[in-house]
């Protein structure tokens, strides 16, 4: 396959991608009703506030916790049983999103999605899913290129794209090491960086609003201006292949703030109303998008480590996955399934795409079946 020259545009911290695919010639897979596909991965979100809202132990924490105004977050957030407490968390994810597909991880019904890198922080484990396999050289969050091609560099070059067509925004800066192996292989906008070669006025109007603002952190930019840039360039450029990597909920719970943690969890569910109906307003996509939603690692089990991760923090491999599209049959939470692994969100994609996970990575994790048709 040839392989095209893409433009380097930032990095971020949230990441977003959405694939467009088309059966490759070279597998004998019938045509999907999967155009394009969204990878969103949102870090550090614990299973326990997935599938059961707010933690009454991180409620009850104290200065484990660092609330601000407990009476207000349980008045906010809590309800008497697990299924009542994530809707009234994320309403827009259980009510919608849930029952439009399938729910990978929740460990109460006998489902165990893992982690297998041994080091549970987020560099390992963004090159786990981009890559299907552990990366040796890849052993904390320092920045450097990744040492193996990506899911995106290769869907690009499998599916003969133009730039435009394969694109990543996040909020946390290291992204530009992270999606691509080859620089400037794939369209990527991170951290506090904007695309110069997008003009329209909701560009031009973010562009401005985010100069003037200022992010508690200093190596990650705030979701709000990740996930507008991220939807502006989907209506501008329609890309089949869009990753999002979001960022905020591991900052708050890293800061011992279970209050705005619990409260970035709200906002990503924003977040994913909002994409969701974007998406189903465009022809491009209404009815043939995949979304395919995650996190990079999990987190402490108690008051005490919550806010960590780590090899020496037990619950840090625990995650979840959860798969919307149209050919995923919509059954919601799925108990009791066989234990699966953060190395086969890589062939999953790909398999939605018709595109051969083992030409791309032999190592790579086998697809999950229970998503495909």
């Amino acid at each position: 396959m040839r392989l095209l020259n893409w433009t380097l545009i930032g990095g971020g911290g949230l990441v977003l991608a959405v694939v467009s695919g088309v059966p490759s010639a070279a597998t004998d897979q019938a045509p999907l009703r999967t155009r394009n596909v969204v990878l969103v991965t949102i870090d550090g979100l614990r299973h326990q506030e997935l599938f059961g809202g707010l933690d009454r132990a991180l409620l009850d924490g104290g200065e484990q916790s660092g609330i601000e105004d407990r009476e207000a977050l349980e008045a906010s957030f809590w309800e008497a049983t697990p299924r009542r407490r994530r809707e009234r968390l994320m309403p827009f994810f259980w009510k919608t999103l849930a029952p439009r597909g399938i729910i990978l991880g929740s460990r109460v019904d006998g489902g165990v999605v893992s982690v297998t890198n041994p080091h549970r922080v987020s560099y390992p484990s963004y090159a786990e899913i981009l890559t299907g396999q552990v990366q040796s050289a890849i052993t904390g969050n320092i920045p450097i290129q990744i040492p193996q091609m990506t899911v995106l560099e290769y869907i690009r070059q499998g599916l003969e794209l133009e730039a435009t067509q394969v694109a990543a925004f996040a909020s946390w800066n290291h992204f530009p090491y992270i999606v691509e192996h080859e620089v400037g292989t794939v369209t990527v906008n991170a951290g506090g960086e904007f695309p110069l070669g997008m003009q329209s006025e909701e560009i031009r109007r973010l562009v401005s609003l985010e100069a003037r603002t200022l992010s508690p952190w200093s190596s990650v930019r705030q979701n709000a201006f990740t996930e507008g840039l991220a939807f502006a360039y989907l209506e501008e450029f329609r890309p089949r292949f869009l990753y999002l990597a979001l960022d905020e909920t591991d900052e708050w719970a890293h800061a011992r703030r279970y209050d705005r943690t619990v409260e970035a969890i709200r906002k990503f569910d924003q977040t994913l109303r909002l994409l969701w109906n974007l998406l189903q307003s465009m022809e491009t996509y209404r009815g043939k998008t995949t979304l395919v939603i995650t996190t990079d690692h999990g987190r402490g089990r108690t008051a005490a480590d919550w806010t960590s991760h780590g090899e020496d923090i037990p619950g840090a491999e625990e995650i979840w996955i959860a798969v919307i599209g149209p050919d995923t049959a919509p059954r919601g939470i799925m108990r009791d399934h066989p234990p699966l692994q953060q190395t086969q969100i890589a062939a999953t994609v790909l398999s939605f795409f018709g595109l051969d996970p083992d030409d791309f990575n032999p190592q790579a994790g086998d697809p999950i079946s229970l998503a495909l048709p």
